[in-house]
């Protein structure tokens, strides 16, 4: 026997985020995915300057704020139904890359 044939391990290659995006429905979800993590970290920012360019009162803006949050959260959750886990668990990895440190 080979050394191939011994292995009963099945090879797997790392997943990249072209591979699960590969129909046209996905990537509009994905686009979806990527406007909420926009939503959900900068709804101070967006709500607040929404809310200063329209001159409302604070308790107004941060309802504002609070409503562009929840889109968000819908937004992702909706997007991960059709999406599945797995991406999730890809850009997670792909994020913490960014901020690992290099080992010495």
């Amino acid at each position: 026997m080979t050394e191939q044939e011994n292995n009963t391990e099945p090879q797997t290659r790392e997943r990249t985020i072209r591979d699960l995006v590969n129909t046209p429905f996905k990537k509009a979800m994905f686009a979806v995915q990527i406007l909420s993590y926009i939503l959900i970290v900068g709804s101070p920012f967006i709500g607040g300057g929404i809310g200063g360019l329209l001159d409302l009162k604070a308790s107004r803006t941060g309802g504002l704020i609070l409503g562009i949050f929840i889109t968000g959260e819908v937004l992702f959750y909706a997007s991960l139904a059709f999406l599945g886990k797995e991406i999730v668990l890809l850009i997670r990895t792909k994020m913490k890359m960014w901020f690992k440190r290099k080992q010495r």
